[in-house]
């Protein structure tokens, strides 16, 4: 009796552990400088994240993990967003819109609050030019 008491308060000690990490995890990704929170949809899936944005990347963090690296990277210089339209979602407070974007061939849709989008769209745009060519355009 006694050893499955302990092997109890073994189980619980590390399910709260474990549920801690995942509540860390997310309040150091969403507090970053240049992170929003998105839905990124590739092969019909949806998934929930937080996009951080790096120097020369957009991060992706998966919401249900507990990796520190994200789940998918785009560079910045392949990343395009085709077009965006607006989304009414029933019971939420800010405007989302969904923006078809292209990374290397790929197609993707990333649904987002519009204020965050606008960043993305100005992260893009605001690139410092390429050094590895010396073509003026």
């Amino acid at each position: 009796m006694r050893v499955v008491m302990i092997a109890v308060i073994v189980v619980v000690i590390a399910a709260l552990l474990l549920v801690g990490l995942f509540f860390w995890r997310l309040r150091t990704l969403g507090r970053r400088v240049g992170s929003f929170e998105c839905a990124v949809q590739s092969d019909s899936r949806w998934k929930a994240g937080i996009a951080a944005y790096t120097r020369d990347h957009l991060d992706w963090y998966e919401v249900v993990s507990l990796s520190l690296r994200p789940s998918r990277r785009w560079g910045r210089r392949e990343l395009d967003i085709l077009g965006r339209r607006h989304r009414s979602v029933h019971g939420h407070s800010e405007p989302l819109s969904e923006a078809r974007c292209r990374y290397r061939g790929e197609e993707f849709l990333v649904v987002a609050e519009d204020g965050a989008l606008d960043g993305l769209r100005s992260w893009l745009e605001a690139a410092p030019p390429d050094t590895s060519t010396s073509r003026i355009v």
